[in-house]
């Protein structure tokens, strides 16, 4: 039986799949997160996002607002398709937070941007805009939390969701032997300075995760 731990809570359906395949799991939350209140408004600037997590916050914050005017760039799938469901019009949508960045200086040098995110966020977006020199707001609008746990076993893979879910695991224990399945390149980037046992889907989603797990062709030697 291989094991294998998700420093996010599986659902229900994920667990019987990995079961399927044989996998026996342990899980936790690696990382909490706290929503905060901000006052920057969207107005006519472009918005920013790079989770699931800023998404939430934002509309945590605007709740009353009307979003048909709001125009938006995004990483992920997930995170789009929360935009879309309340009227924010996505221009673009990338699979990672580095091709985002790529974007701005190709496309949208004549706009004006605010970024939501989280307090951990990475510098990538924020260098990109001040070299670029463009206009940019920063808004903070959750807080992640690291809740690092020592664990007594060895793993055969350990499955990542987020930089600071591989910063709250490291912090405590060792990558080992462990194959860390990654969902994007950013986090598989940060997992990078612990090991070079990391396997990531083309898709940065938890669907395509999951199926890399169940798949045994997928295994690092």
């Amino acid at each position: 039986m291989r094991h294998l731990l998700s420093t996010k809570r599986l659902s229900d359906g994920e667990i019987r799949q990995l079961e399927g395949a044989g996998w026996r799991i342990d899980q936790y939350d690696a990382i909490s997160i706290e929503f905060l209140k901000t006052e920057v408004a969207p107005g006519d600037h472009l918005l920013i996002f790079t989770s699931k997590n800023a998404v939430t916050a934002f509309f945590k914050s605007f709740s009353n607002l009307n979003f048909s005017a709001c125009r938006s760039l995004c990483v992920g799938d997930g995170a789009a398709g929360m935009l879309t469901d309340k009227g924010v019009n996505v221009l673009e949508v990338f699979p990672s937070a580095s091709q985002l960045a790529g974007s701005l200086g190709e496309s949208y040098t004549g706009d004006s941007f605010v970024y939501y995110c989280g307090n951990l966020r990475l510098d990538l977006i924020p260098d990109t805009l001040d070299n670029l020199k463009l206009p940019w707001q920063e808004a903070p609008v959750y807080k992640t939390l690291l809740n690092p746990i020592k664990w007594d076993r060895e793993y055969e893979a350990v499955v990542f969701f987020s930089p600071s879910a591989v910063r709250s695991y490291t912090g405590r224990n060792p990558m080992g032997e462990a194959t860390g399945y990654c969902i994007g390149k950013t986090t598989s980037a940060e997992l990078s300075k612990y090991t070079h046992r990391i396997i990531c889907p083309k898709t940065p989603d938890r669907a395509s995760l999951m199926d890399l797990l169940v798949r045994r062709e997928n295994e690092l030697k």
